[in-house]
């Protein structure tokens, strides 16, 4: 019989993490009889393996608190006065919500995140919003679980929680309004004295870092997009694209083509520059190519060429991107 999984059951549960591709699709929904287009930042899905979910520890980053006689209530007091300034009171309360299903030793759990929506009288929405929130300060991680053994079924994720309160670190503290910041100097000379030591707060930690570790463990798996998936994109792509476009991108574009087209011969500028246009959003123009052939072959022969003939019409811009409108790049799956 297999061991027991974090949940405590024989199931076989997959770990898996969420993140960004880097790539964006074009998608269309409809609000009332209105049609909207829309982008999605496309997500990758990682599996980590359970055992290093086990290893992986949120408290071993930061420097820990001492335990304090009188300065604990549910949770630390240092929690309530000073973390809560950046957490919210809703964030604080989630945090407690989550902590209490990890007794003794245990660093996580599995609760019912609409149970505990509806104890804190706020959405599901605005409860994935809190947790954001705890995980950007690290406090806790959230892993989201499927069963293998019931044909990948989506199961309650599993909560990674940091125990341990650590100090804010320099960088938040400095936040701290005034009043904030000289209790907070009354309670760590009140640290120091009692503990007779010096504390000295470490420097932020950037919490994206320390993840990444986690799902740099693990295994990516991708969808793979069928033709029908990758022209509906390529189409909702269009519909975004030409909605967002201005006059003044197509008269900024046309001028530029117009110096363009004096430089370059005949068939080279009809190979290259025909079907292209351009958008700029704040400082940045994004060139638009039929296919990324062409995009690479513009921007690696011919960007100076553009750039000059961008800032000869007037234009004032501090980089430039090159795009194009075919399928992208079709995702591999993984296992």
């Amino acid at each position: 019989m297999l061991d027991k999984n974090l949940k405590g059951t024989h199931h076989k549960l997959l770990y898996y993490r969420y993140r960004p591709t880097g790539v964006e699709e074009s998608k269309v929904r409809y609000v009332g009889d209105t049609e909207q287009a829309y982008i999605k930042k496309e997500l990758e899905k990682i599996y980590i393996p359970e055992e290093e979910i086990k290893r992986f520890t949120l408290d071993k980053h930061g420097q820990p608190i001492p335990y304090v006689d009188g300065h604990m209530t549910i949770i630390s007091n240092y929690i309530w006065d000073y973390w809560g300034h950046f957490f919210s009171a809703e964030g604080v309360a989630l945090y407690g919500h989550l902590k209490r299903y990890c007794y003794g030793d245990k660093d996580y759990c599995w609760p019912d995140l609409n149970l505990i929506s509806q104890k804190m009288n706020k959405s599901r929405n605005t409860v994935k919003k809190i947790l954001a929130n705890l995980e950007k300060y690290g406090f806790v991680l959230v892993f989201n679980v499927q069963n293998a053994d019931k044909n990948n079924m989506e199961e309650s994720p599993l909560y990674k929680i940091r125990k341990k309160v650590p100090f804010l670190p320099m960088e938040l503290y400095e936040q701290l309004p005034s009043e904030l910041k000289i209790d907070h100097d009354r309670y760590m000379q009140g640290i120091v004295e009692q503990f007779d030591q010096i504390l000295n707060l470490d420097p932020s930690i950037d919490y994206s870092e320390v993840y990444e570790d986690v799902i740099s463990k693990g295994t990516v798996v991708r969808k793979t997009k069928t033709p029908f998936e990758l022209d509906k994109e390529l189409r909702n792509k269009i519909k975004v694209l030409d909605k967002e476009i201005t006059e003044l991108d197509r008269t900024v574009w046309d001028m530029a083509l117009a110096i363009i087209k004096k430089k370059v011969s005949a068939p080279s500028f009809n190979t290259w520059f025909k079907g292209t246009f351009c958008i700029k959003r704040e400082q940045t123009f994004t060139i638009y190519t039929p296919s990324n052939f062409v995009s690479e072959w513009l921007e690696s022969r011919y960007d100076k060429m553009i750039r000059e003939a961008l800032t000869q019409v007037g234009s004032q811009f501090d980089h430039i991107k090159y795009d194009y409108l075919s399928y992208q790049r079709e995702i591999e799956s993984g296992t």
